[in-house]
Parts: C-alpha cells; structure tokens; sequence
C-alpha cells in the first residue's frame, strides 16, 4: 500500500532489528543482575547506636547521683578541727562544722572550769580550722607587790596587766589600745595560746616596735 524505495525498506529493517536486538539485550541484563539485598546490619547498628545513648543516659543519671551527694562530701571537707585546751572540762582536739564559734568548742570539750576566766574569751568568735582555743584561769596566787618603791631586785608586777588573761576592758586602759586592738589581742592568744613573754605582743597586727615601747612598762605575762 506504501510505495517504498529499496533503500527506505533496507533502512526500516535495519531499525527493526537494532530494537529486536536491544530489546533482547535489555531483558538479558535483568535476568542476569543480582537481586539488591537489604542487610538488617543498619538497623541493628541503629539499635546498638539507640541502646548505647541510653546506656550513656543512665552513665549521666549515675553521675548526676553521684553530683547529687557530692554537696555531702563537699560539706564533709568543710568540717574544721580544733584544739580546745585550758580551763575546760576535756581538752582535746573536736571536729565542728564550718560556721560554728568558740563558744560550740568550749561546749563540745566539757564546758568551762569554775575557774576559767570566761570574760578573756570571745565566745562568740568564728572558728577557723587548726584553731587552738586556750581558756585561761583565774590566777589562784595573788599578785605581787613591791615593799618599797626603790627595790634593786627588779621591776614589780604591781599594777601591771597580764595580757594573757585581760579583759577587753582592762586592755582598754593601756595607752593607744583601743576597741579594735584589745579585740585583736584577745583573738591571738585564744588562737595561739597565751603570750610567752611581753614582746609576743608585738605579733599582735596593729603593734609594732613603737607602740610596744610606750607598752613594755605597763603590762606583764605569768
């Protein structure tokens, strides 16, 4: 019905084949390919992954229980450890907590002698740790006098003040000695003990050589 040339016959056949070909080709690869496997490896390495995190958040919650009693540890190493000793019923050393006073040691070793000097002693002062909280005692022997004015055997202790068991207001009376001074006095020898000798005064903060010199004649240690 279509009146070809030759050449559009041979041309026509020639696309029929090229397709029959290719088409055959295209059917054989299919045949031929390998299926695509979809491994559950991922998905259990996801898990793992899943497993992990949630491992990891129960590490995090056990340090968060653990954080949760460090505030106890932490207020464990805040405890001090002080020496109480003196006139109190047991000396020794005590452990307190940070923020207690001198007046909770004292409690804490027995309490005080009916001897102690209490009024020496600030009660109400902050202890530190390593502290040395000394009592002192009322002196049981009276204090000596000079029979005359001019004695040659040295200085007398007559109306001098023994800066180991003074009150703040006896300390009041020394020259230049004020408030500040007399507390400062008071807190050294409950800290450190009591004065060896009159110069240890001078390792009181706010004494120096000069304001020893105008001290040294009016004040004692016994």
């Amino acid at each position: 019905m279509w009146n070809f040339t030759e050449r559009q016959r041979l041309a026509a056949s020639l696309l029929l084949l090229a397709l029959l070909v290719g088409g055959i080709v295209l059917l054989a690869r299919r045949a031929m390919s390998k299926p695509i496997v979809v491994y559950p490896g991922p998905v259990s390495a996801n898990a793992d992954e899943t497993e992990s995190v949630g491992q990891s958040a129960t590490c995090d919650g056990n340090w968060e229980s653990e954080r949760e009693l460090s505030p106890d540890s932490e207020e464990k190493s805040e405890d001090i450890v002080v020496h109480v000793c003196g006139a109190v019923k047991n000396s020794g050393i005590y452990t307190l907590k940070k923020d207690a006073r001198v007046a909770d040691a004292v409690e804490l070793a027995g309490g005080l002698l009916d001897s102690a000097m209490e009024e020496s002693v600030n009660m109400a002062m902050r202890l530190t740790d390593s502290m040395q909280i000394y009592i002192p005692e009322i002196s049981s022997s009276p204090l000596p006098f000079a029979s005359e004015p001019d004695v040659a055997s040295g200085p007398s202790q007559a109306g001098l003040i023994n800066i180991n068991t003074a009150t703040a207001s006896l300390l009041l009376e020394l020259p230049g000695i004020g408030p500040a001074l007399a507390e400062r006095i008071i807190e050294f020898r409950t800290t450190n003990g009591r004065f060896e000798r009159p110069e240890d005064l001078m390792k009181v903060r706010g004494i120096g050589e000069k304001k020893y010199a105008d001290l040294k004649s009016l004040i004692t240690v016994y």
